[in-house]
């Protein structure tokens, strides 16, 4: 992986050509899966280009090897981003690409090839393997992030919540073990026992593909499978944090307060169990009488106890079914206090559900059947359950008793229910994928709930076998590796852009530049920016792209145990169900000269070059690049000559050609060139105009241009009924990304304006932009606008610093409201509440006291709606 940093936001001119684009991902660059995608899978890369058209090039020599067209450009509001879709789903000729978008932008490296997750399936459970307490890591098998043991919990303090006769507080009991959750050093029973059986399902599902699958882990090579020796290693510990005298189990094992960034065998502090509660204790034996039936044929006295255990467990919960886990209520009744993870849950019907559920299909004892449990079930997480208890009944549905056989229909109208409408969703927005649709998916976590939702989805494919379901899935991985607003892949070590400054106290701590692998970031969320790094320090408020890569952003860049096993599940289904595909073809053609991006004059010539195998003659032809249609240069060419020389570069200075090679006897059987490069003549190349605070007059335009051999350009306008341009400013630089020292003139005499570069030194090479039409309103002198439309304009200025006028037009009389709300939602102050006549009204918005960033404005009058954004910059 190439080491990457997180882009920062600096208060720059970077952000005027939008002002969303107040983000991590204000560029260009095509955001698309960024390991690759199954041959003969969905292929989707989204693009903040105006791009119309796209091509993918051979990654190694460059060649084009399919060419498509975006799809119309949308709008979304989560980014603050205007972006289209490029579908090339029938490519699928295994190998290394790149997209490419015509005009600018393009992607990282991606790959097409069966077993495309194989290595991340892997990768994603041995972090696990790096979190594990209590022994050392060793080089053999943690390779440069070896490191000594940590927390041998062999002498761990009986906090007074959980106190009982035999086991008084500050009496000491031994719990050595398991996987520390997250960035910090505690173990927590609840999320855990999500994590456990994240894994356990998986190798419930697809038991054959871990048949191969070597983790290189201690205990790789003996009869049990990598994952469940791993999900064993936590199961161990988990067995330790049950009373053994009446079978309740303690929340949590911890520290009392979160240490400090160090690693593992230097956080020495005491460490306690605290208070029994029924939600862990019904989510042990949940996952323990999953673990019962799964490791019977491997560890048969191991899954005896796990039984015992869940039953032991059910039995305590029974006698105590609403011990909830108040932490605060804890504290203020015993020392020490404990300021780690709550992991509180008041509601335990959902537990109630998972457990019996798993011990029902473990016992096959009715007494278990919780008849309806299943009703409106959500996304899961480690506070709502509900799912998993679903997921285990409807893999099992064909081995239930005659009670939950009844129910099976009615457990899968739950499923599609519950999540079906993320398909049509997802596969209606801008970025094409169920996750993301909706604000309020980003939150804590936000990618652990992305990967519950994959699993759902995949369910879904599972009971119904419509391939709609395995699709949507597959696009929550390809959020999740980068087709997403920021374009990170959120898996550490896979991928071109991943998080590097994780919140991993061992990560931070141990001296190396990279983290260590595999582990999920928590993922974009607007909700905690004050409460870590602050918000100044966050690039964005907008809910997608509110990630910062930084070790001090816990709310978006921890990890943790159930943010990566729903992607274990996952990554794991997809190889196991994935048909291998074959490309198998005799007959080839390669293009291998001239190489990428080769610069040619005017009149030069070119000599092609070519491989083939099992073809007689040959078919060339070329174009240029922006044109459809190819022009033969000479057919039946002996194919194993593999050249052809004296092609005469045509007078399209600045442009660029493509070739194309065809078998004369199979037109299916052709390659493509890498593109070459025409040198242009001094020209300007380039101009680009952006009306980010609307295009009436006296709005400010953001111009950009590019020239060749060009000095120096002088910036012109002109209106459409005008032969001569007005001169803006002269003697600027040839190159210039963003000039937004021009406003449209006031009192226009026409309602289209033309912008135009000028090369300063010769007035004959110029270029001007397309045409831009004025907004211009009539009315009567001396008096307000009448308008018959509804309208609310774009704020000015804009960016603003600290005012800014907001112009709205009413149709006709109307009771009005108009409000500013930041980025997240809250409303921050109302302008206008009351009465309104027809007409144009200016109101000025103060934002004194307010921090940068994007804030939101809504008119709301005779049941009409409009929003607008706009960019405070101080």
């Amino acid at each position: 992986m190439n080491i990457r940093t997180a882009l920062k936001l600096t208060i720059a001119f970077t952000f005027l050509f939008s002002v969303a684009a107040f983000s991590q991902s204000a560029n260009n660059m095509v955001k698309l899966n960024q390991l690759g995608f199954y041959p003969e899978a969905p292929k989707v890369a989204i693009s903040p280009s105006s791009s119309t058209s796209f091509h993918i090039r051979n990654a190694t020599d460059g060649t084009v090897v399919y060419q498509g067209e975006f799809s119309v450009s949308r709008n979304y509001s989560l980014s603050g981003e205007q972006v289209k879709v490029a579908d090339f789903s029938d490519f699928k000729t295994p190998g290394e690409y790149v997209l490419y978008a015509d005009g600018g932008g393009k992607s990282y490296p991606f790959s097409i090839e069966n077993n495309v997750f194989g290595e991340l399936s892997k990768g994603l459970t041995k972090a696990l393997y790096f979190n594990r307490a209590s022994v050392p890591l060793t080089e053999e098998y943690a390779g440069e992030w070896a490191r000594a043991a940590g927390h041998p919990d062999n002498q761990v303090i009986i906090h007074p919540s959980a106190a009982t006769d035999n086991r008084p507080a500050g009496s000491r009991i031994s719990s050595p073990g398991g996987w520390y959750d997250a960035g910090d050093f505690n173990k927590y029973v609840v999320p855990i026992s999500s994590s456990i059986n994240h894994m356990l399902f998986a190798y419930e599902q697809f038991p054959e593909y871990f048949n191969d699958q070597d983790l290189n882990i201690p205990e790789s090579g003996d009869n049990v499978p990598d994952v469940l020796d791993e999900a064993a290693f936590a199961l161990r510990w988990l067995f330790t944090m049950q009373d053994p005298d009446d079978g309740g189990v303690y929340n949590k094992l911890t520290h009392a307060n979160f240490q400090g960034t160090v690693m593992p065998s230097q956080a020495t502090a005491d460490r306690y169990v605290v208070q029994k509660g029924t939600a862990a204790t019904l989510d042990f034996a949940a996952v323990m009488a999953q673990a019962a039936r799964v490791y019977e044929p491997f560890l048969p006295d191991f899954a005896d106890s796990a039984l015992a255990a869940a039953e032991s467990a059910w039995a305590w919960a029974e006698a105590n079914p609403n011990m909830e886990y108040n932490q605060g209520a804890m504290n203020s009744a015993h020392d020490p206090d404990i300021g780690t993870g709550a992991y509180g849950d008041g509601n335990f019907s959902d537990e109630w559900f998972w457990a019996a559920s798993e011990l029902y299909i473990t016992t096959q004892n009715d007494d278990y059947y919780n008849d309806g449990g299943w009703s409106n079930v959500g996304n899961s997480g480690w506070g709502n359950v509900q799912a998993l208890g679903l997921f285990s009944l409807l893999h099992h549905r064909q081995n239930l008793t005659s009670v939950g056989l009844a129910d099976t229909a009615s457990m899968k109208q739950a499923l599609q229910t519950g999540f079906s409408w993320y398909v049509s969703s997802g596969n209606n927005s801008p970025y094409r994928s169920p996750f993301g649709i909706e604000s309020w998916q980003f939150n804590w976590g936000s990618n652990g709930g992305a990967g519950n939702l994959g699993m759902a989805l995949f369910m879904l494919y599972q009971t119904t076998g419509q391939d709609q379901y395995y699709n949507s899935a597959l696009h929550v991985m390809d959020y999740l590796l980068g087709r997403n607003g920021i374009g990170y892949s959120y898996v550490t070590g896979f991928g071109e852009q991943t998080p590097m400054n994780i919140h991993h106290r061992q990560s931070e701590a141990d001296n190396i530049t990279e983290p260590t692998p595999g582990w999920v970031a928590g993922g974009a969320n607007p909700n905690n920016q004050s409460q870590d790094c602050g918000v100044g320090a966050y690039n964005s408020s907008l809910a997608a792209l509110a990630y910062l890569d930084d070790y001090c952003s816990y709310s978006t860049n921890e990890v943790t145990t159930y943010w990566n096993s729903p992607f274990i599940y996952l990554s794991v289904a997809f190889e196991a169900t994935t048909p291998e595909y074959t490309h198998t073809t005799t007959k080839t053609i390669s293009v291998t000269g001239p190489g990428s991006d080769s610069l040619y004059d005017a009149g030069s010539e070119i000599t092609l070059e070519w491989t083939a195998s099992d073809v007689n003659t040959v078919d060339i032809s070329y174009k240029i690049f922006s044109d459809d249609e190819y022009t033969e240069i000479v057919s039946g060419v002996n194919a194993s000559v593999g050249s052809y020389e004296g092609f005469e570069v045509p007078d399209a200075k600045g442009d660029s050609i493509l070739f194309r090679i065809e078998d004369s006897s199979d037109a299916e059987n052709w390659a493509q060139s890498a593109i070459i490069k025409i040198t242009p003549g001094r020209s300007v190349t380039g101009i680009s105009v952006d009306t980010p605070n609307g295009n009436e007059p006296g709005k400010r335009l953001y111009l950009g241009w590019n020239t060749f051999l060009v000095d120096s350009v002088d910036l012109y306008y002109r209106f459409a009924n005008q032969e001569e341009p007005t001169l803006i400013e002269a003697g600027l630089e040839p190159n210039e990304d963003f000039y937004f020292r021009f406003s449209i003139p006031e009192n226009p005499p026409a309602d289209t304006l033309y912008i135009r570069i000028q090369d300063s030194d010769d007035p004959t090479i110029f270029r001007e932009s397309e045409p831009l039409l004025i907004s211009i309103s009539v009315g009567t002198e001396g008096e307000s606008l009448n308008p018959n439309t509804f309208e609310l304009k774009q704020n000015y200025p804009n960016p603003f610093n600290p005012t800014t006028q907001i112009e709205f037009n009413l149709a006709g009389a109307s009771f009005t409201k108009l409000e500013v709300f930041d980025a997240s939602g809250r409303l921050i102050k109302t302008l206008v509440e009351g009465m309104k006549p027809a007409g144009t009204h200016t109101v000025t918005f103060d934002a004194a006291g307010l921090a940068s960033g994007v804030y939101i404005y809504k008119i709301q009058s005779e049941g009409l709606t409009a929003t607008k954004k706009m960019l405070l910059i101080k």
